[in-house]
Protein backbone atom coordinates (compact mmCIF):
# COMPACT_ATOMS: atom_id res chain seq x y z
CA UNK A 1 0.00 0.00 0.00
CA UNK A 2 2.74 2.40 1.03
CA UNK A 3 4.92 1.63 -2.35
CA UNK A 4 1.53 2.23 -4.57
CA UNK A 5 1.44 5.73 -2.85
CA UNK A 6 4.81 6.57 -3.07
CA UNK A 7 4.94 6.23 -7.01
CA UNK A 8 1.46 7.98 -6.93
CA UNK A 9 3.21 11.22 -5.31
CA UNK A 10 6.34 10.93 -7.69
CA UNK A 11 4.31 10.45 -11.11
CA UNK A 12 2.07 13.66 -10.18
CA UNK A 13 3.10 16.18 -12.45
CA UNK A 14 1.23 18.91 -10.11
CA UNK A 15 3.97 17.96 -7.70
CA UNK A 16 7.15 18.47 -10.24
CA UNK A 17 5.79 21.45 -10.80
CA UNK A 18 5.29 22.75 -7.02
CA UNK A 19 8.86 21.70 -6.27
CA UNK A 20 10.63 23.49 -9.73
CA UNK A 21 8.76 26.88 -8.67
CA UNK A 22 10.30 26.81 -5.23
CA UNK A 23 13.54 25.71 -6.62
CA UNK A 24 13.37 28.34 -9.07
CA UNK A 25 12.86 31.09 -6.22
CA UNK A 26 15.85 29.68 -4.23
CA UNK A 27 17.90 30.17 -7.06
CA UNK A 28 16.63 33.60 -7.66
CA UNK A 29 16.85 34.89 -3.81
CA UNK A 30 20.57 33.87 -3.73
CA UNK A 31 21.57 35.48 -7.40
CA UNK A 32 20.38 38.62 -5.84
CA UNK A 33 22.29 38.01 -2.34
CA UNK A 34 25.84 37.40 -4.18
CA UNK A 35 25.23 40.73 -6.78
CA UNK A 36 24.03 42.74 -3.85
CA UNK A 37 27.32 42.30 -2.25
CA UNK A 38 29.88 45.18 -2.77
CA UNK A 39 32.60 43.64 -5.26
CA UNK A 40 36.30 43.69 -3.75
CA UNK A 41 38.12 46.40 -5.01
CA UNK A 42 41.57 45.53 -7.36
CA UNK A 43 45.00 45.15 -5.21
CA UNK A 44 46.47 48.42 -5.45
CA UNK A 45 48.61 50.70 -3.42
CA UNK A 46 46.58 53.33 -2.26
CA UNK A 47 48.38 57.08 -0.79
CA UNK A 48 45.73 59.82 0.68
CA UNK A 49 46.14 62.96 -1.55
CA UNK A 50 45.98 66.27 0.55
CA UNK A 51 42.74 68.49 0.08
CA UNK A 52 42.97 71.16 -1.95
CA UNK A 53 42.82 74.83 -0.24
CA UNK A 54 38.88 75.76 -0.43
CA UNK A 55 39.37 78.79 -2.44
CA UNK A 56 40.76 76.75 -5.02
CA UNK A 57 38.48 75.69 -7.88
CA UNK A 58 37.16 72.22 -7.74
CA UNK A 59 39.19 69.64 -9.28
CA UNK A 60 36.28 68.60 -11.56
CA UNK A 61 36.75 72.14 -13.16
CA UNK A 62 40.43 72.27 -13.74
CA UNK A 63 42.03 70.78 -16.78
CA UNK A 64 45.52 70.84 -16.23
CA UNK A 65 46.02 74.54 -17.37
CA UNK A 66 49.20 75.77 -18.03
CA UNK A 67 50.84 78.02 -15.35
CA UNK A 68 49.83 81.16 -17.76
CA UNK A 69 47.75 81.37 -20.62
CA UNK A 70 50.05 80.43 -23.84
CA UNK A 71 49.73 79.71 -27.66
CA UNK A 72 52.93 78.53 -29.22
CA UNK A 73 55.01 75.55 -28.95
CA UNK A 74 56.78 75.93 -25.26
CA UNK A 75 60.60 75.71 -27.13
CA UNK A 76 59.85 78.75 -29.77
CA UNK A 77 62.89 81.32 -29.79
CA UNK A 78 61.05 84.50 -29.34
CA UNK A 79 58.48 84.63 -26.55
CA UNK A 80 56.06 87.77 -26.25
CA UNK A 81 54.55 88.47 -23.04
CA UNK A 82 51.60 90.44 -22.78
CA UNK A 83 50.01 92.56 -20.29
CA UNK A 84 46.47 93.54 -21.08
CA UNK A 85 43.30 94.26 -19.31
CA UNK A 86 39.82 93.68 -20.57
CA UNK A 87 38.06 97.21 -20.26
CA UNK A 88 41.46 98.97 -22.43
CA UNK A 89 40.21 100.25 -26.00
CA UNK A 90 43.95 100.02 -26.96
CA UNK A 91 44.16 96.12 -26.34
CA UNK A 92 41.43 95.39 -28.22
CA UNK A 93 43.11 97.04 -30.94
CA UNK A 94 45.80 94.96 -30.73
CA UNK A 95 44.00 91.92 -30.74
CA UNK A 96 41.27 92.73 -33.68
CA UNK A 97 43.75 94.07 -36.11
CA UNK A 98 47.99 93.36 -34.73
CA UNK A 99 47.40 89.82 -32.82
CA UNK A 100 45.81 87.71 -35.88
CA UNK A 101 48.61 88.62 -37.83
CA UNK A 102 51.30 87.73 -35.45
CA UNK A 103 49.56 84.69 -34.75
CA UNK A 104 49.66 83.30 -38.53
CA UNK A 105 53.23 84.42 -39.32
CA UNK A 106 54.99 84.22 -36.19
CA UNK A 107 52.87 82.02 -33.85
CA UNK A 108 51.56 78.91 -35.82
CA UNK A 109 54.57 78.03 -37.24
CA UNK A 110 56.54 77.81 -33.94
CA UNK A 111 58.63 80.56 -33.61
CA UNK A 112 56.76 82.70 -31.02
CA UNK A 113 55.84 81.71 -27.76
CA UNK A 114 53.10 84.34 -26.43
CA UNK A 115 51.35 84.44 -23.21
CA UNK A 116 48.75 86.54 -21.49
CA UNK A 117 49.17 88.60 -18.04
CA UNK A 118 46.65 90.79 -16.72
CA UNK A 119 47.42 94.37 -15.72
CA UNK A 120 44.18 96.50 -14.08
CA UNK A 121 44.27 100.15 -14.68
CA UNK A 122 40.24 100.39 -14.97
CA UNK A 123 39.70 99.37 -11.08
CA UNK A 124 36.82 96.60 -9.83
CA UNK A 125 35.01 96.12 -13.23
CA UNK A 126 38.36 95.30 -14.46
CA UNK A 127 39.79 93.07 -12.10
CA UNK A 128 36.62 91.09 -11.87
CA UNK A 129 36.35 90.64 -15.46
CA UNK A 130 40.44 89.55 -15.02
CA UNK A 131 38.87 86.93 -12.36
CA UNK A 132 36.69 85.62 -14.84
CA UNK A 133 39.77 85.01 -17.45
CA UNK A 134 41.41 83.32 -14.37
CA UNK A 135 38.51 81.17 -13.81
CA UNK A 136 37.98 80.13 -17.68
CA UNK A 137 41.39 79.56 -17.46
CA UNK A 138 41.08 77.32 -14.66
CA UNK A 139 38.46 74.94 -16.96
CA UNK A 140 40.97 75.16 -20.09
CA UNK A 141 39.36 77.56 -21.69
CA UNK A 142 41.16 81.05 -21.35
CA UNK A 143 41.19 81.84 -25.10
CA UNK A 144 37.85 81.28 -26.07
CA UNK A 145 36.90 83.14 -23.35
CA UNK A 146 39.10 86.39 -23.25
CA UNK A 147 38.56 87.02 -27.07
CA UNK A 148 34.88 86.55 -26.62
CA UNK A 149 34.52 88.71 -23.89
CA UNK A 150 36.78 91.73 -25.54
CA UNK A 151 34.06 91.14 -28.14
CA UNK A 152 31.00 91.41 -26.33
CA UNK A 153 32.25 94.80 -24.50
CA UNK A 154 34.35 96.74 -27.47
CA UNK A 155 31.88 95.23 -30.15
CA UNK A 156 28.59 94.47 -28.63
CA UNK A 157 29.12 97.71 -26.72
CA UNK A 158 28.07 95.85 -23.35
CA UNK A 159 29.76 98.50 -20.95
CA UNK A 160 30.91 97.72 -17.83
CA UNK A 161 30.24 93.26 -17.06
CA UNK A 162 28.57 92.20 -13.75
CA UNK A 163 29.52 88.66 -12.31
CA UNK A 164 25.84 87.15 -13.90
CA UNK A 165 27.18 88.85 -17.27
CA UNK A 166 30.66 87.23 -16.43
CA UNK A 167 29.17 84.19 -15.40
CA UNK A 168 26.29 83.96 -18.78
CA UNK A 169 29.23 84.29 -21.07
CA UNK A 170 30.91 80.89 -19.59
CA UNK A 171 27.49 79.26 -19.77
CA UNK A 172 27.23 80.43 -23.39
CA UNK A 173 31.36 78.81 -24.14
CA UNK A 174 29.81 75.57 -22.24
CA UNK A 175 31.90 75.99 -19.15
CA UNK A 176 31.32 74.19 -16.28
CA UNK A 177 29.04 76.98 -14.68
CA UNK A 178 29.02 75.67 -11.24
CA UNK A 179 32.68 75.63 -10.56
CA UNK A 180 32.85 79.49 -13.09
CA UNK A 181 30.55 81.02 -10.53
CA UNK A 182 32.31 79.54 -7.28
CA UNK A 183 35.72 80.19 -7.94
CA UNK A 184 34.88 83.97 -9.64
CA UNK A 185 35.35 85.59 -6.28
CA UNK A 186 37.71 83.33 -4.93
CA UNK A 187 41.11 84.08 -3.20
CA UNK A 188 42.26 81.66 -5.40
CA UNK A 189 41.61 83.63 -8.92
CA UNK A 190 42.52 87.01 -6.86
CA UNK A 191 45.91 85.39 -6.31
CA UNK A 192 45.99 84.57 -9.79
CA UNK A 193 45.71 88.17 -11.19
CA UNK A 194 48.03 89.61 -8.57
CA UNK A 195 50.90 86.74 -9.61
CA UNK A 196 50.80 88.33 -12.72
CA UNK A 197 51.35 91.98 -10.69
CA UNK A 198 54.38 90.30 -9.23
CA UNK A 199 55.89 88.75 -12.47
CA UNK A 200 55.35 92.27 -14.07
CA UNK A 201 57.67 93.30 -11.21
CA UNK A 202 60.28 90.72 -11.66
CA UNK A 203 60.35 92.02 -15.69
CA UNK A 204 60.47 95.67 -15.00
CA UNK A 205 63.33 95.02 -11.99
CA UNK A 206 66.02 93.30 -14.56
CA UNK A 207 65.79 96.02 -17.01
CA UNK A 208 68.52 98.23 -17.65
CA UNK A 209 67.47 102.03 -16.87
CA UNK A 210 68.03 102.58 -20.63
CA UNK A 211 65.39 100.22 -21.51
CA UNK A 212 62.77 100.73 -18.46
CA UNK A 213 59.62 102.66 -19.33
CA UNK A 214 58.51 106.30 -18.52
CA UNK A 215 55.41 105.33 -18.15
CA UNK A 216 53.64 101.30 -17.16
CA UNK A 217 50.18 101.40 -19.62
CA UNK A 218 48.28 98.93 -21.42
CA UNK A 219 48.85 96.89 -24.00
CA UNK A 220 52.40 96.64 -22.64
CA UNK A 221 54.70 93.75 -24.11
CA UNK A 222 57.87 92.00 -23.44
CA UNK A 223 59.55 90.30 -26.49
CA UNK A 224 62.54 88.35 -25.33
CA UNK A 225 62.45 90.79 -22.25
CA UNK A 226 62.33 94.00 -24.46
CA UNK A 227 59.59 96.50 -23.25
CA UNK A 228 56.81 97.54 -26.19
CA UNK A 229 54.15 100.05 -24.56
CA UNK A 230 50.95 100.86 -26.56
CA UNK A 231 49.25 99.04 -28.89
CA UNK A 232 51.65 99.98 -31.86
CA UNK A 233 51.19 98.34 -35.72
CA UNK A 234 52.27 94.95 -36.90
CA UNK A 235 55.45 96.22 -38.34
CA UNK A 236 56.49 97.17 -35.12
CA UNK A 237 56.46 93.54 -34.36
CA UNK A 238 57.59 92.14 -36.64
CA UNK A 239 60.97 94.30 -36.48
CA UNK A 240 61.59 93.30 -33.15
CA UNK A 241 61.10 89.49 -33.81
CA UNK A 242 62.82 89.20 -36.91
CA UNK A 243 65.89 90.99 -34.80
CA UNK A 244 65.46 87.91 -31.91
CA UNK A 245 65.01 85.54 -34.69
CA UNK A 246 67.95 86.54 -36.12
CA UNK A 247 70.19 86.89 -33.00
CA UNK A 248 69.31 83.54 -31.86
CA UNK A 249 70.34 82.10 -35.71
CA UNK A 250 73.30 83.40 -35.06
CA UNK A 251 74.37 81.88 -31.91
Amino acid sequence: MSAKKSVSFVSNPIVWIVILAIVAAGALIAINWISSRPAKPPAQETTTAPAPPPTQPSSTSVENAPEQPTKGVADAPVTIEEFAEFYCPFCARHLFQTFPKIDEEYIRPGLVKYVFHNLIVHGEVAQLAAQAGECAHAQGHFWEYHDRLFYVIFEEGKGHLSAEDLQALARELGLNEEAFASCLNSDWAKSQVEKDRQVLQELLAKLPESEKPRSIGTPLFFINGHPLVGAWPYEKFKAMIDAELAKESSK
